[in-house]
């Protein structure tokens, strides 16, 4: 007969698996369109790769801001959820669906209308790869609601527990992605040999343009419209986005409180972002410009961002269900069920971390066929290697904080140790000529002293908790 111990721990395990494979998807999207960008002829392959690494940094950021009162609503419907009260799951969902929207809007408009400056503070040069990165930023941020309201809609039913729709939609949103951005990069042609005959007869038949890497951020903002679009229609028939039509305006005490989630859930994410935009300046600079360079690095970036969205997901995973189950008054169960979600987050996380450094240069080369970018990106991952498996214990035990109402603590820990410590010692290597690979040791060192940071106050925290009681 199976123990309750052991059925907490299948229970974990089958709620965050699909959270995990669905963020996994998420990520896949900057993945894949540096794939498919990588295999553009010539040097042109190579200087794709560069630009959506100084991009991504920023639309990156842009889906930062989002998450916090995403973040906010999803650990209120949770808390709803364990309390089994329908009509305030409903008021918060709608209530959210209106603050979503009108910060979407807020935040595109100024990432449209100042996109060219946005690429020069990024390191962008003059030329080809400011034209591109302009363009780029002023799809994604300009088209920021679609990022936006995706991510809220896939947070209403990961606060549900329907996590077989958070996953299938993830999912989804990645296939129409690979499709749309096989026509939109390479147009009537020249296709590389993966992609199949009949796509060149269907695009020149459409006289669809070849756009380069332009072609992989519409792909991205389509694929996310068409998914986020089909998810709402769900969320209406399904219940959680029916109700008055008052509750979409953004008011009330639940509004304030998943600002009040979302201010500070910002802020931790956001001193990650700024802290990552740093690091991407300061490579950029080390680097002198080398596409070859900065493009294996940003290669292995890119591999890392999918490491840790699957940290997150065990981080969503570990939220929700603490949530939940403070909300039914079940604090027990609760820290168990933070604590498997770290011990899945790190085991995974390390499986997959020890083949990706056996094979980097094999994963390296699917990309693009360059010696000195393969050499780059198989160096950072292999340099990498200890953070990543200790990153996704940071992560976790700050996403149960949230939960737990510890809000200010995840910001606090983070701002010092990547915005105080890491930021700033960049930022002096680079002054003194250091080189890259510095610089990736420094951001090494900020990751591990993060997990052991957060290691020692969740001790701290949980001891309190228990001679409180």
């Amino acid at each position: 007969m199976m123990r309750p111990d052991s059925r907490l721990a299948r229970h974990v395990l089958l709620f965050g698996l699909p959270l995990v494979l669905g963020l996994a998807c998420h990520s896949l999207f900057n993945l894949v369109d540096t794939l498919l960008v990588g295999q553009l002829p010539g040097g042109e392959g190579t200087a794709s790769i560069a630009v959506t690494g100084l991009c991504d940094p920023i639309t990156t950021f842009q889906t930062i801001l989002f998450n916090g009162p995403i973040a906010g609503a999803g650990v209120l419907m949770a808390r709803a959820v364990g309390a089994r009260d329908e009509v305030e799951l409903r008021r918060v969902a709608m209530r959210a669906t209106g603050f979503v929207v009108a910060l979407s809007l807020a935040i595109s408009l100024p990432g449209y209308l100042f996109a060219r400056e946005i690429a020069l503070a990024m390191g962008a040069q003059a030329g080809w790869q400011l034209q591109q990165c302009t363009s780029y930023l002023e799809i994604l941020l300009g088209g920021g609601v679609t990022a936006g309201m995706f991510l809220y809609l896939t947070t209403i039913e990961r606060s549900l527990g329907r996590t077989a729709i958070f996953m299938a939609f993830f999912m989804l949103s990645n296939v129409l992605n690979l499709g749309i951005g096989v026509f939109l990069i390479y147009g009537t042609g020249p296709h590389p040999d993966f992609v199949p005959g009949f796509v060149g007869d269907i695009a020149r038949a459409l006289n669809v343009p070849r756009l380069g890497v332009i072609g992989s951020a519409w792909s991205t903002f389509w694929a996310r419209a068409i998914a986020g679009a089909l998810l709402l229609a769900i969320s209406v028939a399904r219940g959680p986005l029916r109700g008055a039509w008052h509750w979409l305006v953004p008011q009330g005490k639940a509004v304030l409180e998943l600002t009040r989630i979302g201010l500070w859930n910002n802020g931790q994410i956001a001193a990650r972002g700024i802290a990552g935009g740093i690091l991407i300046r300061t490579l950029q600079e080390a680097g002198g410009g080398n596409p070859a360079i900065l493009g294996g690095i940003f290669v292995g970036l890119k591999i890392e961002l999918v490491l840790i969205l699957l940290a997150f997901g065990w981080g969503a995973a570990a939220q929700t269900l603490v949530a939940t189950s403070l909300g039914a008054g079940r604090t027990d169960r609760a820290r168990h069920e933070e604590r498997l979600a770290i011990l899945f987050a790190t085991a995974i996380g390390t499986l997959l971390v020890v083949p990706l450094c056996l094979f980097a240069e094999q994963v390296s080369s699917l990309f693009n066929d360059d010696p000195a970018l393969i050499e780059w990106s198989s160096n950072y991952l292999r340099l990498m290697a200890p953070a990543l498996i200790v990153t996704p214990i940071s992560i976790v035990i700050s996403q149960a904080m949230v939960a737990r109402n510890h809000l200010r603590t995840p910001v606090v820990v983070d701002s010092l140790v990547l915005l105080l410590g890491m930021a700033p010692a960049l930022i002096l290597v680079v002054m003194a000529g250091g080189g890259s690979t510095a610089l990736i040791v420094i951001n090494i060192v900020a990751n591990l002293v993060l997990a052991a940071v957060y290691v020692g106050l969740r001790i701290r925290l949980l001891r309190r908790a228990t001679a409180a009681t």
